[in-house]
């Protein structure tokens, strides 16, 4: 009898022991799933397409993780949470980012070779990269356009063709021969997105007062690309400032194109590598891959960036003109990389 009064309180003992076990190794499962499924997807083990994930997780995950959530063949150049809008220099060799992380918003030019970050603030304007270090700026609020040297910080002044010659019309039309002569007198010219003409003096930059722009439409004409005709029929020599999201950018050797959908050979038309989505299909507000910005100045690499963020609930119809976004996913400048394969050693670092 006492034998098995002993032995009933310790079986009885041990089955709590095995019940408080149980539930404490519940509780621990409870807990560490969701880190095991928060740090599985920083660490790119699951979800890279997932713009749900995205949403929720991407910000918050360790910066030292960004990169194991893209291909091998892709660098983040600027991480997804940090980038509002950024601008690749004609050169290749130059990144003008804005953050939004910062406040006040941070801005700087970033170094494709060296990573380094050149400090470089504008007052409120937008801007084209002319050269690495000239910029055509158009202020946002009244004032100016002008040239800057980003080197010297040096600003020159640019004006209309029409208050610059006071015979920039005859007979209540535009003044082509004049405008023509102007143009092969000047020290460079540039054509903005098919859209503007920046001519440089031709003592520039000892002389800034025969700085001049023309606008698209005082070309006569109704093609978008008048401006570019215009310029071929006069034999003018003129540089071209190509638009933010090119469709497709040859590189500087000649030997690739890259396109949203990947790079190309130019000479077969092979893909060597395919371009980036930040979600597995097609959507109407953002589409699908990214876009190109243009390439690296070694011509191994293309700059890639979303034009529109991707939403995590977009909604169209036929009763909507356009798709309507809710909740978007920011997204990096990633730098595609072309197979060392398809490079000649001289390309390889």
């Amino acid at each position: 009898m006492d034998l098995m009064n002993t032995s009933q309180p310790e079986t009885n003992h041990a089955s709590k022991r095995r019940g408080y076990r149980f539930w404490l190794g519940c509780f621990a499962l409870l807990l560490g799933i969701p880190l095991l499924f928060y740090y599985g997807y920083c660490w790119g083990l699951w979800g890279r397409s997932s713009l749900l994930l995205q949403y929720f997780f991407q910000c918050s995950c360790p910066a030292a993780s960004e990169e194991a959530r893209y291909p091998d063949e892709m660098d983040v150049i600027v991480p997804a949470c940090q980038h509002a809008n950024s601008r690749l220099s004609p050169s290749g060799g130059l990144l003008y980012v804005r953050e939004t992380e910062s406040r006040p918003t941070s801005t700087y030019l970033l170094n494709l070779q060296t990573y380094e970050k050149i400090p470089f603030t504008l007052p409120e304007s937008a801007f084209y990269f002319l050269t690495d270090d000239l910029l055509y700026v158009i202020p946002h609020y009244g004032g100016n356009e002008y040239i800057l040297n980003r080197i010297t910080e040096e600003q020159y002044p640019i004006q209309e063709f029409t208050s610059l010659y006071s015979n920039a019309y005859i007979n209540g039309n535009f003044n082509l021969g004049l405008l023509a002569e102007a143009l092969r007198a000047a020290k460079d010219v540039f054509l903005i997105s098919n859209n503007i003409v920046v001519a440089l003096a031709p003592d520039f930059p000892a002389s800034s007062k025969h700085n001049f722009l023309v606008n698209r439409f005082d070309i006569p004409g109704r093609g978008s690309d008048r401006v570019e005709q215009f310029l071929q029929e006069y034999d003018i020599v003129y540089q071209t400032v190509s638009v933010s999201f090119p469709e497709e950018v040859v590189s500087q050797d000649g030997r690739f194109v890259a396109r949203a959908d990947g790079i190309y050979l130019v000479e077969t038309g092979q893909k060597v590598v395919e371009g980036y989505s930040a979600s597995r299909s097609y959507r109407a507000y953002s589409r699908k891959y990214f876009m190109v910005r243009g390439w690296t100045h070694d011509s191994t690499s293309v700059i890639y960036s979303k034009f529109l963020n991707p939403c995590l609930i977009e909604t169209s119809g036929f009763f909507l003109d356009s798709p309507v976004c809710f909740y978007e996913v920011p997204q990096p400048v990633l730098k595609l990389k072309v197979p060392e394969k398809y490079l000649s050693p001289a390309k390889i670092s």
